[in-house]
């Protein structure tokens, strides 16, 4: 419900708009009881039937409700309220705007309760920069949403402005009268308005009626100022104090606010609550605090990190030196071994093939003692004289038989099945010795130098 401060009149004015309690409007609103009164708006408790919820029922005051101008501007922006998309909980939402069956407008809209900034000066004096500042930001972004709607309250002041309480004790700013003030721009509204609650008017709208976005600035500047300062301003006892300076970022706030041009001024009221907000930041950052006494303290403490650190690089070290360490102890041991694998490394071999048709070499057995006894002596002289003629082997050594080099197979066949290679080395020559002869087996030197041995 919309609150204003009680204002009774000391006698009943005999008027529509004060005996409709009681009623019921258009079958859907039963009217309760008058709540407060104004100068133009009488305010009822009333309950809306069809859901059973309480509300706030406004109706013009005779003496308007038959201008024509006033209603239609009453009536234009409170239908604006009810269809727009623009939902913030520091206005008071409107549910229906209509007539009654005997042609009154009324207003239905939700119930609100609290106390006005007007109230709240008088009590708590002068509010401290933080509060200040949260409470007009809290009514900027009223006039923002209202912006954007394309509403302009023109009629902002302490008396318009409620406190409200939440169920879970946190208090928000309401507007209250958004559905009546563009009235106050009409003809019949210019005349009343001065009668009206009281309100910050800027400039432009005294001197030449003008009420505009930038209007609504200057009222929340003024607002704002007004809560800085209401308590100190209104003292009447004693020496007028002199007014401690302000914050340099209010101090810049609201002389911009306040400029008397409008268009120098901030572009809309959305830069303004920005400000605001901002000012509210940095008085919110506590003060940076002097050096304590025990420096070497707080000095030992902030070391701390950074000896952790150095202990993480130092592992980290010793274990890259360690797998350094490894890796060269394996390249190393891999050397000395190939080192010692070098000289016992096996001869190459070449493997000569063996055909199917090989002749295997003649075999002389040896001459048993009756046979030499059966050989004739000049045989045996003609054989000795033969023999002396040869050249002995360990004289002269007899050259090795020509082979045929052939081409190396590492796996010949022969027949039907593999034979193991036979390895043969390349010739060389070396000396002959009495038991080993140096003559060729197949040409039967070997059997002679045997029986001359036996001789001598």
């Amino acid at each position: 419900m919309v609150e204003f401060t009680p204002r009774r009149s000391a006698a009943a004015a005999p008027e529509r708009s004060l005996s409709l309690a009681g009623s019921i409007i258009k079958a859907r609103y039963r009217v309760n009881a008058v709540f407060s009164v104004s100068r133009d708006v009488v305010v009822y408790t009333a309950e809306e039937l069809r859901y059973g919820r309480p509300i706030a029922l406004k109706v013009l005051r005779d003496e308007v409700a038959g201008d024509a101008e006033f209603v239609a501007a009453v009536r234009d922006q409170a239908s604006t309220l009810a269809m727009s998309v623009h939902i913030h909980r520091g206005l008071p939402r409107v549910y229906e705007c209509g007539t009654m069956d005997t042609g009154e407008l009324f207003i239905a809209l939700e119930r609100t309760k609290g106390a006005t900034l007007r109230e709240v000066l008088d009590v708590r004096g002068a509010l401290d920069p933080s509060t200040a500042l949260r409470i007009a930001s809290q009514v900027g972004e009223v006039l923002e949403t209202l912006h954007h709607s394309r509403i302009v309250h023109g009629q902002l002041g302490p008396d318009s402005v409620l406190v409200v309480r939440d169920n879970d004790g946190i208090e928000h700013v309401t507007l209250v009268g958004v559905e009546v003030t563009a009235a106050y721009r009409t003809t019949t509204g210019l005349r009343r308005r001065d009668a009206s609650p009281p309100a910050y008017l800027a400039p432009e709208q005294v001197e030449r009626g003008e009420t505009t976005d930038a209007t609504d600035q200057y009222a929340l500047g003024m607002l704002l100022r007004e809560l800085l300062t209401a308590g100190r301003s209104r003292e009447t006892t004693g020496a007028p104090t002199a007014t401690p300076p302000l914050p340099p970022e209010i101090e810049r706030i609201i002389t911009t606010a306040l400029d008397a041009r409008p268009e120098h001024r901030y572009p809309d009221i959305s830069v303004m609550v920005n400000d605001m907000w901002a000012a509210q930041t940095v008085l919110a950052e506590p003060a940076p605090r002097p050096p304590s006494a025990n420096v070497r303290a707080n000095t030992h403490r902030r070391r701390r990190p950074r000896r952790s650190h150095v202990t993480r690089r130092i592992a980290a070290a010793v274990a890259t030196a360690g797998i350094i360490a490894v890796v060269v102890w394996f390249a190393l041991s891999g050397g000395i071994v190939s080192r010692f694998r070098a000289p016992v490394t096996a001869p190459a071999v070449t493997a000569v093939p063996v055909g199917r048709d090989a002749t295997p070499l003649p075999v002389h057995p040896l001459p048993t003692d009756k046979e030499r006894s059966m050989v004739p002596a000049s045989h045996a002289v003609e054989d000795a004289s033969t023999v002396e003629g040869l050249a002995h082997p360990a004289a002269a050594p007899r050259p090795a038989p020509v082979v045929e080099r052939q081409e190396r197979v590492t796996a010949p066949v022969v027949g039907d099945r593999p034979r193991p290679p036979v390895e043969s080395r390349a010739p060389a020559e070396r000396p002959a010795t009495m038991d080993q002869p140096g003559t060729d087996a197949r040409d039967g030197s070997a059997i002679i130098d045997w029986l001359l041995k036996n001789r001598r």
